[in-house]
């Protein structure tokens, strides 16, 4: 019966209602999403207990309520991200005036007057995909190194799932973004710095090859080293940015001001003090708005199985101490 409902709230989500979402207020559609992660919630049983064991871990001190309250905005909030999927195509600069508030822009705008390009640093934090059309709806040339929604098929392509895989992915292309694969060459990446492009880069994930242990909510968490890397042999500057999601479908994408490099430290040390700063960042929003994060909990359990590194080291067999032998915890 669980699998039934599953499907047919897939199905709803990617037939009809892709159809005439565009017509519909923010405010319906805002609801509409609350009502689905409340009940997806009540028929993903493992789901919430992978989410409540991560959570619990994280906040020992919450009460039992605090956490059930939590992990219900976290698929709510994971409801309201996948249908604004659905509003992509029918997005523009007076759409996204609507939905979303920038704060911090001058930030940006001054880290771009120094020409060498902006790596905007970014976590699988809330309705983080919105900050996609937020940029680049707002004047500025974007770049975004990502995996496409048609990766996370489940094997069968014939499969209601797996084609509203196929159609995510289809809609991200028509974002005002320019996407770099994380399987393909990385020279457009930096090609974007070169011309003083942004690039957004999601750091929290588990699926690179190298990784910074860094403490973090109390644990340690593999980031990925990749964009501070980047940053770092190219000059560009480190911006953070998380998407804060409120009442009526309304965003606050905040960004924050630049990490600073340190010329006079070595590759592996700078790049450990950048990490630890971003995580310090993210670790904030999360005690704040912990619902944002939730889901992410669960999936990075999950992905722990397969990816090279575990985002947390303890989900993993002790993978997180290969390939950057020596370093010292953050």
């Amino acid at each position: 019966m669980k699998v039934l409902i599953k499907r047919i709230l897939i199905f709803f989500m990617w037939y009809p209602l892709r159809i005439f979402i565009r017509v519909l207020p923010l405010d319906i559609i805002y609801l509409l999403g609350i009502a689905g992660g409340r009940l997806l919630r009540l028929i993903s049983k493992e789901k919430t207990r992978v989410m409540a064991g991560e959570l619990k871990a994280i906040f020992p001190q919450k009460s039992p309520s605090e956490i059930e309250t939590i992990i219900r905005g976290s698929f709510e909030n994971y409801c309201l991200s996948e249908m604004e999927v659905l509003l992509y195509p029918c997005l523009n600069k007076s759409f996204i005036e609507k939905m979303v508030v920038i704060e911090g822009r001058e930030h940006l705008d001054a880290a771009l007057k120094k020409g060498k390009g902006v790596a905007l640093f970014q976590a699988h934090f809330g309705a983080f995909q919105m900050t996609m059309p937020a940029i680049g709806y707002s004047g500025y040339t974007m770049s975004q190194i990502s995996a496409s929604a048609a990766l996370w098929k489940d094997g069968n392509p014939a499969s209601i799932q797996a084609r509203s895989f196929d159609i995510k992915a289809r809609y991200e292309y028509t974002l005002p973004v320019k996407h770099i694969s994380i399987q393909s060459s990385l020279r457009p990446a930096f090609r974007a710095l070169e011309n003083n492009e942004v690039l957004g880069i999601t750091v929290d994930g588990g699926g690179g090859r190298k990784v910074v242990p860094i403490r973090f909510l109390g644990r340690i968490a593999n980031f990925q080293q990749g964009g501070a890397d980047m940053a770092i042999r190219t000059g560009a500057e480190i911006v953070p940015a998380f998407i804060i999601t409120e009442k009526g479908l309304k965003h606050r994408l905040i960004i924050s001001p630049p990490i600073k490099i340190d010329e006079k430290l070595g590759g592996d040390e700078n790049i450990k003090n950048i990490m630890k700063e971003f995580a310090g960042l993210l670790e904030g929003y999360v005690n704040r708005f912990p619902s944002h994060y939730g889901y992410s909990l669960y999936l990075r359990k999950e992905r722990s199985k397969i990816d090279p590194y575990p985002f947390f080291a303890d989900h993993g067999d002790g993978k997180e101490l290969h390939g950057r032998k020596g370093m010292n915890y953050a």
